[in-house]
């Protein structure tokens, strides 16, 4: 399996099993005790549920999904974006914000939060675009839904937390155009896609990203490049970048695709 395409549906249906498959085995890895007694739990409904045994409690606990927000901020007036570093990131790749919803925080609330906190960009608008599951982030998060959205800028000057992100700045149109198109690209692409399938598959983690680096860093080098077409963060990119300057966030909201049946 290499998830390095969206339209592929026998891949996307295999990263989906995979996925489902993975986030089921830590929960029960992880809830093997009930949180309101103590008692032991044993799985029931073909292990979509956990009961407690304690006869007195008979709680029953569900798998969880952790919700988390990713999106691209669109300053539409300059025609750009805003795209971010972690430290955790291979060299010159580039993405977008995101950040896991709060209790009682609706999904804009968390897009607008969660970019004032990182980058100090203030966001008007908000434009839902399309979800993601993400089964490959690190062991104890295997659960996370990715809802993607357009977010616009009110606010222009950057304010970056250290403690989140290594950079943020924005981004021409035309460069991140160049950086989707760079030939290196394509081999970062691949690359990435494999390190999604290995981690699927229960592979090295921090192996993997060393695999990575090294790869990408033979040949000749774009000046930064985004996620493959296995993210939802490439898609929202992507979408952004094939609009005409004139084209509305209606119109990219138009055009975005739903993935949560994935």
């Amino acid at each position: 399996m290499v998830a390095t395409d969206w339209n592929d549906e026998r891949t996307m249906g295999e990263m989906a099993i995979a996925g489902h498959a993975k986030a089921l085995l830590e929960w029960h890895n992880t809830s093997r005790f009930c949180g309101h007694c103590g008692a032991a739990t044993v799985p029931i409904d073909a292990g979509r549920r956990k009961q407690c045994t304690n006869d007195s409690c008979k709680k029953r606990t569900y798998p969880r999904v952790d919700p988390v927000v990713i999106m691209l901020v669109i300053d539409k007036a300059n025609d750009r974006v805003l795209l971010s570093r972690q430290s955790r990131y291979v060299p010159r790749m580039w993405s977008c914000l995101a950040g896991f919803t709060e209790p009682g925080e609706s999904l804009e609330e968390a897009v607008r939060r969660e970019t004032w906190e990182e980058t100090g960009i203030e966001i008007g608008e908000v434009e839902y675009h399309s979800s993601q599951p993400w089964p490959v982030g690190p062991s104890s998060m295997p659960c996370q839904l990715m809802v993607g959205f357009f977010a616009h800028a009110k606010t222009l000057d950057i304010r970056v937390d250290k403690n989140e992100l290594e950079d943020a700045r924005w981004h021409s149109r035309e460069d991140v155009r160049r950086a989707l198109a760079f030939t290196e690209y394509e081999t970062s692409r691949r690359v990435a896609a494999e390190k999604v399938n290995q981690m699927c598959s229960g592979g090295n983690e921090k192996r993997q990203s060393s695999e990575v680096v090294s790869q990408i860093g033979s040949g000749e080098l774009a000046p930064m490049f985004v996620p493959g077409p296995y993210a939802i963060a490439h898609h929202l990119i992507s979408s952004w970048v094939s609009q005409d300057a004139s084209d509305s966030l209606d119109s990219l909201s138009r055009n975005s695709t739903s993935f949560s049946s994935l």
